[in-house]
Parts: C-alpha cells; structure tokens; sequence
C-alpha cells in the first residue's frame, strides 16, 4: 500500500515536470514563432530597391524567414501532437491502473463476498443444527413431561381407587359391626321383653 502511494506520488510529480517543460516548450515556441513574424514583417515591409520595391535580397529575407516560420510551425504542430500523445497516453495509463484497481477492487469485493457466503451457510447449517437440538430437547421435554403426569394420572388413580377401597372396607367393617351389635341386640330386647312379661 505504502509502495502503491509512494510511486504514485512520484509518478504525479513527473507528470507536472514533464507537463511545466512541456509549457516551457510549447511558449518558447510561441515566442521564437512570433519573433519569426516580426522579422518577416519588417522584410516584407523593406522597400530598398532603386524603383521603390522589394529586392532580391528582402524577397529572399522573406522567404527565408517565410521557410523559419514554417520550420516553427511544424514544431509547434509537432511539440502539441507530443503534448496529446502524452496526455492521451496518461489518460489511458491511467484509465488501465484504474480498470486495474477496479479489477483488483472488483476480486477483492468478490471474495470477501464468497467468504460471506461461507460464512452464511456455516451459519445456516449451525442453526439448523441447533434448531433440531432444540426440537429434540422439546420432544424429550414432552416426553418426561407426558411421562411424568401418565405416572401422576396412574398415582391419582390408585390413590382414588384405594381411598374408595378403604372406604368401602370401612364400610363394611361398620355394617358388619351393626350386624353384630344387631343380634345382641335382639336378644336383649328380647331379654327385657321376657323379663318385662314375667
């Protein structure tokens, strides 16, 4: 990363060297060009001849200086072709380092993505997992808990059953006391009726 911004830096610093020398040029240029344009004004204006015109010697001043002009203008046509090359090739350089990190931003996110995904599903499959402990301890729960009350129902059961047994031998035992008591009774009764008749 350090290494990334560190030529990346240097690689901006030599772009705005080159990009000042290449204006330093393209002006020094302009000014030799202009100067050109001077000089061929000041020839073409020179009228030295004996009837009032150009001569010879200014015709061929300024088409010399004509010729420098267009020596200047092909470089100057040259030194901007120069300047859109390199700044084509710049843009395009760095388009392809941004595609580049784009592509590397892309498998980047591609893989934390499928790492998430992995993640998701280990998840998914460790809650199902515990989903059917879950159901397990509840259907153990509802077994201990049927279980548990089927052995309370059976107890409330024998428990009633044997109170009514108690019950019905205490019951008994009463009218089997009653049917004991009874004919002694009777005889006493008729003991006393006896004894009352005599």
């Amino acid at each position: 990363m350090k290494k990334k911004l560190l030529t990346l830096a240097i690689l901006c610093l030599s772009l705005v060297q080159v990009q000042a020398q290449e204006e330093d040029k393209l002006s020094r240029l302009m000014s030799d060009r202009e100067q050109l344009i001077l000089e061929y004004q000041y020839y073409n204006q020179q009228n030295s001849s004996f009837w009032g015109t150009q001569s010879k010697k200014d015709l061929i001043s300024v088409i010399e200086t004509l010729k420098k002009i267009i020596n200047k203008d092909s470089e100057l046509i040259g030194a901007v072709k120069e300047a859109s090359i390199r700044k084509i090739a710049e843009s395009t350089v760095q388009s392809q380092r941004e595609g580049k990190l784009t592509l590397e931003d892309q498998r980047n996110f591609e893989s934390q993505i499928s790492s998430l995904k992995g993640e998701v599903k280990t998840l998914q499959s460790t809650m199902k997992k515990r989903e059917r402990v879950v159901r397990d301890l509840e259907e153990q729960l509802n077994a201990t808990y049927d279980v548990k009350y089927g052995k309370d129902k059976v107890i409330t059961i024998l428990a009633v059953a044997a109170f009514v047994l108690l019950l019905y031998a205490v019951f008994l035992q009463v009218r089997l006391n009653n049917l004991k008591t009874a004919p002694a009774r009777k005889k006493r009764k008729y003991k006393y009726s006896r004894h009352e008749l005599s």
